[in-house]
């Protein structure tokens, strides 16, 4: 059902973006898009299709070379050849999907409220970048946060009451289900023993090719009544005589994603978001912490995951073979021979992780299971995430360091310990294998120096820290977070201490040690070959348009993520980083009426113009070079107040 307040929003950004089109003219647009042919006046039906595109980009966007390739096995898609099947891996999530967040309940907090830090870990170009508002509309709606184009209200932000972030959830956002087809046609499938016919739908576009002129291509879609009918033949899943594949993508059809940022906007409290988000189910791939005024903190987890209970799953379960793919790339592929075995909706909220308290919440980007490190959560249906698994370095950083502040004697916890632990820059992967590397490093003449770099090094991964580059290029050597894999470490993954294992490399095992001496004189080489010393300091590694970058790998367990590119002259590829993008750090104080006002401190690390030439482009990445986060002026006064505050009032049009 369409939202007139949605609706509006989407009419409004049409009319505004169209306007600065037509005032700015495209000689004055940024060098990317200056003069280009795609720029054109947008329409509301434009933004709701980039819209639909947000939705689906963690679930059925994941597949759609694999839809639009998706052929029976006589035929071959128009205009196309077998050379154009689908390159992507769909199965594998998107490694540019990341976060950290933090929710802290009043009875952690120094004030007795709630306190929120939002660390998004998302591209910092392309449709995947962070811009911050400020979104006020007098007696609807008064929220600040930042968001994606073209969203009208802040995806991650804060009012006068309630501060959300969002980080990407493991939950499992669609399912295949496994065709029987009907021998002799392989166009038709069996459901219940009856046969039932698959859809066709041609769809034809322009397409530009590489001299600039236009051709057409036409796609042949197929449907059943599971959903897109789809090939990977590469993963095990081909359209065969005997067998095709489909998915079901509640997201498919989603236009809700507006609405739910008006209802998280609008919200004065946990209770109130918990309410929006269960109303609305808005949320398509990403987790939601939230933190309010008078000291709630909470966790929820409600994407559009379909509603398959385990029980479901088992009497719906597909063939051996599907079996097999299923479980390696970690989704669901059930039946599809029966009724009983098709998932309409989703999951319901009440089956959902959905929790609140006066104490912690966090996650960064493994399951809900430990979003309570004191309290972990089970029992739940296994398509919405694993439990019982080893975390991710990040997670079990974020649970050292909020462990360290929450046992340590004396003060409660203020904003100012949040940013300090976000930019202290440790490097967990130093603290569990450093050691390792330097008992395999003795006594190798070869590796002499670079031993001897890392036993000076600090162990962060701060700008000035000599040996952090180096260090680096062993981890990336050594494989994506080795603590993921079993053979490792002596101290094995123990599901009763999650954070703490596994742990410790036997550097006294001669295969472990051979492996680390072997890694380390590969990134030996590689700092040589691109022209770095051993011990040059992180800041020469990672330079971006002249300004020396700070934070790591994800695998190296740093909160302060910057997904940087491989090693080569000069340092580690900054031409497409993704990581630490907009944060927000949030409390709230009282005033005088005995209402509240929030006090937010933020950074948009990469600076709130795209526009190279624009003074903005590059200004905040500075304060994040320096890791200092900002004030954000929120109130009226706050706003008034601001040196540089300049104001334009626009006439609305007839």
């Amino acid at each position: 059902m369409a939202d007139p307040e949605a609706d509006a929003l989407i009419r409004g950004y049409a009319e505004g973006y169209n306007r600065f089109l037509a005032e700015a003219g495209p000689d004055a647009l940024p060098a990317a898009c200056r003069g280009a042919a795609w720029v054109t006046p947008a329409t509301p039906a434009d933004l709701r299709r980039l819209l639909a595109r947000l939705a689906i980009q963690a679930s059925g966007g994941r597949f759609a070379e694999a839809i639009a390739t998706a052929a029976p096995p006589t035929a071959t898609p128009p205009g196309d050849g077998p050379e154009q099947q689908a390159a992507t891996d769909p199965l594998t999530p998107p490694p540019a999907l990341a976060s950290n967040g933090y929710a802290l309940g009043g009875d952690l907090t120094a004030d007795g409220g709630g306190l929120l830090l939002g660390n998004p870990h998302f591209p910092w170009e392309g449709g995947l970048r962070f811009f911050a508002l400020h979104v006020t509309v007098p007696g609807v709606i008064d929220v600040m946060g930042a968001t994606l184009a073209p969203l009208p209200l802040p995806a991650i932000g804060f009012n006068a009451r309630l501060a959300w972030t969002h980080t990407v959830s493991t939950s499992q956002r669609f399912v295949l289900h496994e065709l029987r087809l009907v021998p002799g046609d392989p166009t038709a499938y069996l459901v219940d023993g009856v046969a039932e016919r698959m859809t066709a739908r041609d769809i034809t576009i322009p397409v530009r090719q590489a001299d600039g002129t236009e051709a057409t291509v036409t796609r042949r879609l197929w449907e059943s009544r599971f959903g897109a009918v789809l090939a990977m033949p590469a993963r095990g899943l081909a359209w065969t005589a005997e067998t095709a594949w489909a998915i079901t993508d509640p997201e498919r059809a989603d236009t809700s994603l507006a609405t739910q940022w008006l209802g998280l906007g609008r919200a004065g409290s946990v209770a109130e978001a918990e309410a929006a988000l269960i109303a609305t189910r808005g949320t398509p791939w990403i987790n939601t912490l939230m933190a309010d005024a008078d000291g709630r903190a909470g966790h929820a987890d409600l994407t559009s995951v379909p509603p398959v209970t385990d029980a479901l799953a088992r009497a719906c379960a597909p063939s051996a073979r599907a079996g097999t793919i299923a479980a390696a790339a970690r989704i669901t592929i059930l039946a599809g021979d029966r009724a009983a075995c098709a998932v309409p909706g989703l999951m319901p909220a009440d089956q959902m992780p959905v929790r609140n308290s006066r104490r912690l919440f966090m996650n960064a980007n493994d399951s809900y299971w430990l979003s309570d490190p004191a309290t972990p959560l089970t029992g739940l249906p296994a398509i919405l995430g694993p439990t019982d698994v080893p975390q991710r370095l990040r997670t079990r950083m974020s649970a050292r360091q909020l462990g360290e502040l929450t046992g340590r004697p004396g003060p409660a916890i203020a904003p100012s310990d949040l940013e300090a632990m976000l930019f202290s820059e440790r490097n967990l992967a130093a603290d569990l294998a450093l050691d390792a590397v330097l008992t395999s490093c003795a006594g190798q003449p070869d590796l002499a120096e670079a031993c001897a770099v890392l036993a000076r090094w600090d162990r962060l991964s701060a700008p000035a820290s000599r040996g952090a580059g180096l260090f680096r290029q062993i981890w990336r050597r050594l494989g994506a977070d080795p603590g993921r894999a079993g053979g490792f470490w002596s101290v094995p993954f123990d599901p009763a201490h999650p954070f703490d294992t596994p742990r410790a490399p036997d550097a006294h095992d001669k295969g472990t040690a051979d492996l680390l001496r072997g890694a380390l004189r590969q990134a030996v080489a590689d700092l040589r070959a691109a022209g770095l010393a051993l011990d040059a300091p992180l800041s020469a590694f990672q330079q971006r348009g002249g300004i020396a970058l700070r934070g790591g790998d994800d695998a190296e367990g740093m909160l302060d993520n910057l997904g940087l590119g491989p090693l080569g002259p000069g340092g580690f590829d900054t031409t497409a980083p993704y990581g630490t993008s907009w944060v927000q750090l949030v409390r709230w104080r009282r005033l005088a009426d005995g209402t509240t006002a929030p006090v937010a401190r933020g950074l948009l690390t990469y600076g709130q113009s795209a526009d190279p030439s624009s003074p903005l482009h590059t200004d905040q990445t500075r304060l994040y070079a320096a890791g200092r986060l900002f004030d954000l002026p929120f109130t009226a006064e706050q706003i008034a107040a601001d040196p540089g505050l300049t104001r334009r009032v626009l006439d609305l049009p007839d």
